[in-house]
C-alpha cells in the first residue's frame, strides 16, 4: 500500500533559507522507501525573491508546489491552505526558516505511520534564552494542565492524518494553530507517538513573540477552552493512547519498534 506525506512549508521572506528547508525534506523523504512526498510552499505574501526561488525548485525538485497568498495571512491561515490542498494521506508543517535539523526531519518522516499523530519534543531548549524558555514553558504548562494532556511539548512539528484536520473547525490564524490542531485531535482519542528533537536556528531564528502573537493566543486558547470543555465536549471526551517509542536518533531511517 502507498503511503504519502504532504509537508506544508509557510514560509515570509525566506529567500536566504526556503532552497535549503525544500532540499532537506527531499532528501529526508527520499530515504523512506515507499514515502510519495508532496512539498507545499506557501509564499506569506513575500516581498524578497522567495516566490521566485520556489518557482525554480517546482522545475527541478520533484513534487514541489508552490502556493502564494496575495499578502501576509499569517501562520495559521496559511496551513489551513496547505491542509485544504494536500493530496497525500499524511500531514506535517516544517518551518520556512529550515529550523528543523536533518535528523528530526528524517525521525518523523521515517515514523509518519506510527501512529495516528507523530509529534516532537526538543531536547536543547538552553537555545532559546531564558525569555523564550520561560514563555515556553508557560504555554505548554497551560495548554496540558487545562486540557489533561500529558506530552512533552503541545507546539512543535507533528504529523497528522489529513482526513482528521480537514474535519476540524481551525479558528488560529497564527502559531497557535499547531496547539488548537494538537488538542483537538488528541482529545477525540487518536493514538500518538512522541520523538526527540533538537531546534538548528536557536537564539538567531525566528521569533513568533509579538503583541499580536499574544492576543492571538489568548483569543485561541478562549475558543479551544469552550469547545472541548463546553460546545462540543462530548465529542473532545477521550483521551489520546500513547504509543511508546522505542528507536533510537541514530536509526533514524528505519520505522520505529512501537508497544501499545
Amino acid at each position: 500500500m502507498e503511503r504519502s506525506l504532504t509537508i506544508a512549508i509557510p514560509a515570509l521572506n525566506e529567500q536566504d533559507n526556503i532552497e535549503a528547508a525544500v532540499r532537506a525534506v527531499r532528501t529526508a523523504g527520499d530515504k523512506v522507501p515507499g514515502l510519495r512526498l508532496e512539498i507545499l510552499v506557501i509564499d506569506d505574501g513575500s516581498t524578497d525573491r522567495t516566490a521566485e526561488i520556489v518557482r525554480g525548485l517546482e522545475r527541478r525538485v520533484a513534487g514541489v508546489r508552490l502556493l502564494q497568498n496575495p499578502e501576509n495571512f499569517g501562520l495559521g491561515a496559511s496551513m489551513r491552505r496547505a491542509i485544504t490542498e494536500a493530496a497525500c494521506e499524511k500531514f506535517i508543517f516544517i518551518p520556512g526558516d529550515n529550523d528543523i535539523p536533518a535528523e528530526t526531519l528524517d525521525l518523523m518522516f521515517a515514523n509518519a505511520y506510527a501512529a495516528d499523530v507523530v509529534m516532537c519534543y526538543f531536547d536543547n531548549d538552553e537555545c532559546r534564552g531564558r525569555i523564550r524558555y520561560l514563555v515556553s514553558t508557560a504555554f505548554k504548562l497551560i495548554y496540558t494542565t487545562v486540557f489533561d494532556l500529558y506530552v512533552h511539548y503541545i507546539n512543535g512539528p507533528a504529523v497528522y492524518p489529513v482526513s482528521k484536520l480537514r474535519e476540524l473547525d481551525l479558528r488560529s490564524t497564527r502559531f497557535s494553530i499547531v496547539a488548537e490542531i494538537n488538542v483537538k485531535l488528541l482529545r477525540q482519542g487518536v493514538s500518538f507517538v512522541e520523538v526527540p528533537a533538537n531546534r538548528q536556528v536557536g537564539l538567531h531564528g525566528s521569533t513568533s513573540m509579538s503583541l499580536r502573537s499574544l492576543v492571538e493566543t489568548v483569543r485561541v486558547f478562549l475558543h479551544v477552552l469552550a469547545e472541548v470543555h463546553w460546545r462540543n465536549r462530548a465529542r473532545y471526551a477521550h483521551r489520546p493512547e500513547r504509543v511508546h517509542y522505542r528507536v533510537r536518533l541514530e536509526r533514524a531511517a528505519q520505522p520505529a519498534t512501537v508497544e501499545r
